[in-house]
């Protein structure tokens, strides 16, 4: 426990009363009236996760939602105390200390949040600075990009660098330049209307919001994906409610007794028709409450198999063109079970079970951070209060910073619900485990890296200038007897009227092609776009804060590294692998992986795992 945050061991002295568990995950264990957890209940469940798993099972139940209900099951709290012999223990991976529940990290995490759920609904195609984020609403995009700017410079402290301050137990509770926002190792690039909500990976901020990963069929044999789903209901939220909030604190379930893996499944008024392409936030929410974990990645494999996406130099299958370089194989052999299409599609999905051993080992052996939504309630309780019983309303001064409530954004949602509660996707809320890491951006940070890995994303002239190969290089066919054709790029527009970089004229659905596919878009952008709309679609959907995602991304990176290294020893040609990184130097570029003969380097210096960041 020596690289948290500190958050579960601490103390609060709130109004004379000495309370804990404030800056922790403890949902589905009892609340007193204001959310706070039992403590005795909260001992509980640190010491489980101080053992050996056997502890859980006697952790005491928080009220049932239902009477013929108990609450919901912690998910799966021991999965992090398993072994595999494809990687280390997860136990021997670290990640740096997640933000304190009282800093202004975490407060500028919230106001964009708040902003996102202000902004679900939102046409994402051609959005400005003076798109409004709803029809009656005076609030704009372009506030959202002055206000989260703003709130992230405050973290930061005075100008883009400042000094990182360190916690009471030698924790960081900045930002990590680099890795947790756009821009360098050095400094923050400010949002714009294009890149906001975006994370600044390697083309992740050029063209539509959404992965062209997500926008077409993909050939499964003789079957074909649709990746077209049926949306939520425009402008519904959840949790707004102070009693409801609660509710869902004590038994992890919504008022039908539904928990997280059936959110809004109670009725067909929680969802619009028909069914269309992923378009706004709220959209991306919808899909990682139901995918299948590795389910986008899977896809994205297929579409670069059937669009003739090249392998690897380093994989000696490579296709080399005219010339056969020395010690190649694919003028006589081609790769299939070991550095071919059925390895690749087996290995895709395969890192993702080792992502989420490791994290859950970060989740709930290591940090227990709290969601964002009970960062809500501590808002709500500190800066509104709640009436206690016939009795008059109460606050509790939980230390979180006065501005994260005076923000407009903050306002908003105040007026409107008369809560400072952040507004839900889900009916029952998050899920019943902590938040740091991310389980889905640690899966998305190990299949996306795999993907790079294994095809052909830039190529390294003589003067060591990456080339990125080009989204326009792939292929597709309608048929499967139909010639190839350079693959379309696509937008999705929810509205009638012509958007700037789209043609309307030739909308399908609700996709309409993109003009600057060939000149912008790239291969590897688009894969990192991909990684990047599922684990920011958490947050879209109110389950996660920015930093678990972008540091679990690059858990999940260092993982893929360590299983490539070893498949580097186990093949008997002997391939190579390379990549370029999520993370950013000072000068503002991704890293460069090289993974050959079982070792790893970066940049030219090589690195051991386990790590969490290459």
């Amino acid at each position: 426990m020596s690289n948290t945050n500190g958050d579960t061991n601490r103390v609060w002295q709130v109004d004379g009363d000495a309370v804990v568990g404030v800056g922790s995950f403890h949902k589905t264990l009892p609340h007193n009236k204001f959310g706070e957890v039992d403590r005795d209940a909260f001992a509980e469940l640190v010491s489980a996760t101080r053992g050996n798993g056997g502890g859980f099972a006697q952790i005491p139940l928080g009220a049932p939602r239902l009477p013929t209900k108990p609450a919901t099951q912690l998910t799966n709290p021991q999965a992090g105390l398993s072994t595999d012999r494809l990687t280390h223990s997860p136990a021997l991976y670290v990640m740096p200390p997640a933000p304190r529940v009282n800093s202004n990290t975490i407060a500028a995490e919230m106001t964009e949040l708040y902003w996102m759920a202000a902004l679900r609904d939102v046409d994402w195609c051609g959005v400005t600075d003076a798109t409004t984020i709803e029809s009656n609403s005076t609030l704009t995009v372009g506030e959202a990009v002055k206000e989260i700017n703003k709130s992230i410079k405050t973290a930061l402290g005075s100008g883009n660098s400042a000094p990182i301050p360190k916690g009471e137990d030698g924790s960081t509770d900045h930002f990590l330049l680099g890795i947790d926002l756009p821009g360098s190792s050095s400094s923050f690039t400010d949002f714009s209307a294009q890149t906001l909500f975006r994370l600044g990976f390697p083309g992740d901020d050029v063209g539509p919001m959404v992965s062209q990963f997500f926008l077409r069929p993909a050939s499964f044999g003789t079957q074909t994906i649709d990746q077209r789903q049926r949306p939520y209901k425009k402008g519904v939220n959840y949790l707004t409610e102070f009693p409801d909030w609660l509710a869902a604190q004590d038994s992890g379930m919504d008022a039908a007794g539904q928990s997280y893996s059936k959110a809004n499944e109670d009725g067909i008024t929680r969802f619009d028709s028909p069914e269309r392409f992923i378009a706004t936030l709220r959209d991306l929410a919808r899909f990682v409450n139901k995918d299948a974990l590795h389910q986008a990645y899977f896809n994205a494999a297929l579409i670069l198999l059937s669009g003739g996406a090249k392998w690897s130099p380093g994989n000696p299958y490579h296709d080399l063109g005219n010339g056969v370089v020395q010690g190649a194989l694919s003028s006589r052999e081609a790769g299939f079970g070991v550095l071919g299409g059925p390895h690749l599609l087996a290995l895709v999905s395969e890192v993702a079970t080792r992502a989420l051993k490791v994290v859950w080992q970060q989740k709930w052996q290591q940090h227990l951070r709290l969601r964002p939504e009970s960062y809500g309630g501590l808002a709500h309780v500190q800066f509104n209060g709640v009436k206690v019983g016939s009795g008059p309303v109460k606050k509790r001064a939980y230390g979180l910073p006065d501005w994260v409530s005076t923000t407009k954004i903050a306002k908003y949602w105040n007026a409107k619900n008369k809560t400072l509660l952040l507004p839900m996707a889900y009916t029952p809320g998050s899920p019943t485990h902590p938040a740091y890491g991310a389980g889905h951006a640690t899966v998305a940070g190990s299949c996306v890296t795999i993907l790079k890995a294994y095809f052909e994303t830039f190529t390294t002239d003589t003067m060591g200038i990456d080339h990125i190969i080009p989204f326009s290089q792939l292929v597709e066919r309608h048929e499967p007897f139909d010639p190839p054709n350079p693959i379309a790029a696509h937008c999705t527009d929810l509205s009638t009227s012509p958007i700037e970089t789209c043609s309307s004229a030739e909308k399908v659905d609700n996709r309409i092609p993109y003009k600057d596919s060939a000149k912008k878009l790239t291969i590897e952008g688009e894969l990192n776009k991909l990684a990047q709309n599922v684990a920011m679609g958490r947050s879209m959907g109110g389950v996660h804060w920015r930093t678990d995602n972008t540091r679990s991304l690059m858990l999940g990176e260092a993982l893929a590294a360590e299983i490539l290294a070893g498949i580097t020893n186990d093949a008997n040609e002997r391939p190579f692998f390379a990549f370029r990184t999520f993370q950013r130097r000072a000068d503002g570029q991704p890293k460069k992986v090289l993974i050959e003969g079982g070792r790893i380097f970066v940049d030219g210096v090589e690195r051991v795992i386990p790590t969490s960041f290459l």
